[in-house]
């Protein structure tokens, strides 16, 4: 309490000191007995005084510090600098402290150090992904942490030394075994110093009350949202991690573009690619199968295109299907030979039109729809052959959904309906949406993105008129979303936006307006129970974080047309409390 009390006081006489307020410092350290404060200022240590107040420089280094560390029992201090450079600092809390030894393994900026309780052992680790002890000046390492490292914590304990990882990780190592004892995740987040020119994947799937999306380079998370916890992490790719800089380049890696899971969750798709703009582009299809473990790759193609590979769909046909298309002008049609549980080529398709940009299979699986540049085809799965074309008037289509005889197609800022029975245009409207979700009910969800917010709007393929409007469902832009299962809320929209968070959204109806009659009672109580019963659990329920911006006005208009009482009986009950009542008398 005492030392809380110093540390106050130190703060508050230097509010107008502009080295703590103008210019805030995240590397600092606080000494065991808590007198002092030790913190990085450019090249510069400094030490502050917590009971005089009073700052000093300790030692100047020649290249900016970026991490420090105290030794808990001894008076020893470490510094690192953004070219990987450790300085042990003795005596740091004299005036004249001094340099006793430079440790250099780290290629990058060191991200977090720490002291043995009880010895001089340093730990240290960076962007590299491996935690580095120092033993009498000799590196020993642990590779593969994970995320590059930014803190390293040191418990007094002595056997452990917890890491966590720019992936948002926790990692627990065991110094007797040295190696990683437990890791504790929840969204495993993209590093944002990806280089190449590899376009990643922002799709999300659904298996049950599984959710499968693109984590770090190469890798695929499965997040149960019942539960709220990771399960499993894919390792698609198979490569080597490294993150940061390399000879002032950033680091191209070999990344999923396109991924497609089962119905059944049985069967997983993918594509990776890896383009940096001086070699030959790598491309691989990959066909995984569940197993109690995780997933098993069972056929890999490479390539499965000359060119760009532009979109995945996965389906059943007579047996599961999947179709690729690429800007190579040809679509591939993959099948599943059940007996081998093997995929193999088993037809390619190609249109006057040139590149193919996006495909979808029906889902009684008797039609593949292809949309080529400008128009978009559709294909009898038993003869693979053209059954209709459909004229568009943009370029090129980013999705296409089948909904019935009725074929919906959505590109940057134009959403369209066609009636495949007459090949004619229903409506059309310009929006700028980011996703449309399908749902089982045959009606759409679509993401529209303004300011820093997404609002959802659902509708339906016979009029551009929404049935619904939900504002503020996420902040940020949806970049994908898919429907799970849950047992106990029923069904709801996973949603994850560009900031790489999950969101939820329930599609279940709030409860209709209760229309029973109310006995004669005065105003403030009648305008209580309005409000108590406008007070129903909105559609809008954000599981991962919570929207305070739902309003009882909300769940009122976001209640359908046909789940409202007529106007008289809402308004007769009120009307009826500001009229006197009526007397009748009988003789």
């Amino acid at each position: 309490k005492q030392w809380y009390q110093r540390r106050v006081r130190a703060t508050l006489s230097h509010v107008s000191n502009s080295l703590i307020i103008k210019k805030p410092c995240d590397n600092f350290k606080i000494s065991s007995c808590g007198n002092f404060i030790l913190f990085t200022r450019d090249t510069r240590v400094r030490v502050i005084n917590t009971c005089t107040c009073a700052t000093f420089t300790r030692f100047t280094h020649d290249t900016e510090l970026c991490a420090v560390a105290l030794h808990p029992t001894m008076n020893l201090a470490a510094v690192a600098d953004v070219n990987g450079r450790i300085c042990l600092l003795n005596d740091w809390i004299v005036k004249g402290c001094e340099e006793v030894a430079v440790q250099h393994w780290h290629a990058n900026q060191v991200g977090g150090m720490g002291f043995a309780p009880r010895s001089d052992v340093l730990f240290s680790g960076g962007a590299e992904s491996v935690l580095v002890k120092w033993l009498d000046g000799q590196p020993q390492f642990l590779p593969r942490i994970g995320g590059g490292i930014q803190h390293v914590l040191c418990p007094e304990s002595g056997d452990i030394v917890v890491l966590v990882t720019a992936d948002t990780a926790l990692h627990i190592v065991n110094l007797n075994t040295w190696s990683v004892k437990f890791k504790l995740c929840n969204i495993l987040k993209r590093p944002r110093d990806i280089g190449g020119k590899t376009s990643v994947s922002t799709n999300i799937a659904s298996s049950g009350t599984d959710v499968v999306f693109s984590s770090t380079p190469g890798y695929l998370q499965v997040f149960d949202v019942e539960k709220r916890e990771h399960k499993i992490t894919v390792d698609i790719t198979n490569q080597n991690q490294s993150t940061g800089h390399v000879r002032n380049k950033k680091l191209s890696y070999i990344d999923i573009t396109h991924f497609k899971v089962s119905n059944d969750g049985e069967w997983l798709v993918t594509v990776e690619r890896r383009d940096d703009g001086f070699v030959t582009p790598e491309n691989r299809l990959k066909f995984w199968r569940k197993e109690e473990t995780g997933y098993t790759l069972k056929t890999c193609v490479d390539p499965p295109h000359t060119k760009l590979t532009t979109s995945l769909s996965l389906g059943a046909t007579a047996s599961p299907t999947a179709v690729t298309t690429s800007t190579d002008c040809s679509v591939k049609v993959w099948l599943c030979a059940e007996e081998e549980d093997s995929w193999s080529l088993a037809q390619v398709l190609k249109h006057r039109h040139g590149p193919a940009y996006t495909s979808v299979i029906s889902a009684d699986g008797s039609v593949v729809v292809v949309a080529f540049k400008g128009v978009v085809v559709l294909y009898a799965t038993d003869t693979w052959e053209v059954k209709a074309e459909v004229p568009q008037s943009i370029s090129r289509v980013d999705q296409i959904f089948l909904s019935g005889y009725y074929l919906l197609t959505s590109s940057k800022d134009l959403i369209s309906v066609w009636d495949l029975t007459s090949v004619s245009l229903c409506w059309e409207v310009s929006a700028s949406v980011s996703y449309i979700l399908a749902l089982p009910d045959k009606t759409f969800l679509a993401f529209e993105s303004r300011k820093s917010v997404t609002d959802a709007f659902l509708f339906g393929v016979k009029s551009a008129a929404p049935l619904a409007v939900h504002k503020f469902v996420c902040p940020g832009v949806v970049e994908g979303a898919c429907l799970v299962d849950g047992a106990e809320e029923g069904e709801k929209v996973v949603m994850l936006n560009r900031e790489h968070e999950l969101y939820s959204l329930s599609h279940n109806a709030p409860p209709p307006l209760a229309i029973t009659e109310r006995e004669h009672q005065d105003t403030a109580s009648i305008f209580t129970q309005l409000l108590k019963i406008s007070a129903a659990p909105s559609v809008i329920q954000p599981d991962f974080k919570h929207n305070s911006a739902a309003t009882v006005a909300s769940s009122v208009l976001n209640v359908s047309s046909n789940a409202l009482p007529p106007l008289s009986a809402i308004c007769s009950n009120v009307l009826s409390d500001f009229l006197p009542q009526k007397i009748v008398s009988i003789n």
